[in-house]
């Protein structure tokens, strides 16, 4: 699978627009936002944890996640994150895939 790289943001890149305000990381790893947000080490609120189910098409489409322009969406190892940007441009909704995910993350840390 080749990714392409307007679908995709480094972490560096991301938190910077996460901390302007700009975007908001959604982890769609199954487990709460506390810990990316930890690793992270942002504000809670940056972080919203969402359904999968819920972000593929705009009927279900999370409310809180329209403000933004391109939501980083975040998975463990960008893969899902990934398909799941590629789905939703078809629906016509932005976003970013994190690069590698929380294992890029958790080599940060």
């Amino acid at each position: 699978m080749e990714n392409n790289a307007a679908d995709e943001i480094d972490l560096q890149k991301a938190i910077e627009l996460v901390n302007g305000n700009k975007s908001v990381f959604v982890w769609i790893g199954g487990w709460t936002n506390t810990p990316l947000a930890d690793l992270l080490e942002i504000d809670r609120s940056k972080v919203v944890d969402a359904n999968p189910f819920e972000l593929m098409s705009k009927e279900t489409y999370p409310e809180q996640l329209r403000g933004y322009e391109k939501p980083i969406f975040v998975c463990h190892h960008g893969i899902a994150s990934y398909e799941l940007v590629k789905e939703l441009a078809s629906e016509n909704i932005k976003g970013y895939s994190l690069a590698g995910g929380i294992e890029k993350i958790k080599d940060r840390a």
